[in-house]
């Protein structure tokens, strides 16, 4: 999996709008490849949505990295500038990897994989529904030493809907 979101990331370049220039594209592509091989469906590579459920829903991947083991008091977060994308439902995913790479007091990227957490799933309806808005340069209410680099909106990881267990027979995937 990893293999392959790194080519894929790789033959991709740097998308318009990337938060960390590029670093971020072989991640999201691992969670694509991680919420594929659970759910059993490939992935469509689509504009408007990474997959397609086997109930017909259109699903897009949301992927966050970071250097600690997620919390349910966490937010999972869709960036204002992905608003154009058009899935009937998210899933979010958080990378947890053992060192942060920072440069000049920002992140540059990650290394050292530890685990792939599939957190839930939230329609996008309800998502926006009940998300908070962040501006960009905004102190995070939860969190003031952190500002938000985009605009975006967010909800707690306890609010996220359970992945359902029928999309596999496996257990719920965390790789370690």
């Amino acid at each position: 999996m990893i293999t392959r979101a790194e080519q894929r990331a790789a033959d991709m370049g740097i998308l318009n709008n990337s938060i960390l220039n590029g670093e971020g594209s072989a991640a999201g592509f691992l969670a694509e490849e991680a919420v594929s091989e659970y759910i059993s469906v490939p992935i469509e590579n689509h504009k408007d949505y990474d997959l397609i459920l086997p109930s017909g829903i259109r699903a897009e991947v949301k992927t966050k990295q970071r250097s600690v083991p997620p919390l349910d008091s966490y937010d999972a977060t869709i960036a204002e500038t992905s608003l154009h994308q058009k899935p009937d439902l998210y899933i979010f995913v958080s990378l947890h990897y053992g060192e942060k790479i920072m440069k000049n007091r920002k992140i540059e990227g990650y290394k050292d994989l530890k685990a792939v957490w599939l957190l839930g799933q939230k329609t996008k309806e309800d998502f926006l529904a009940n998300a908070v808005y962040g501006k960009k340069d905004d102190p995070d209410p939860n969190d003031p030493r952190f500002r938000y680099t985009e605009n975006c909106y967010n909800l707690k990881h306890q609010y996220l809907d359970p992945i359902p267990t029928e999309y596999s027979k496996q257990q719920p995937l965390l790789i370690t």
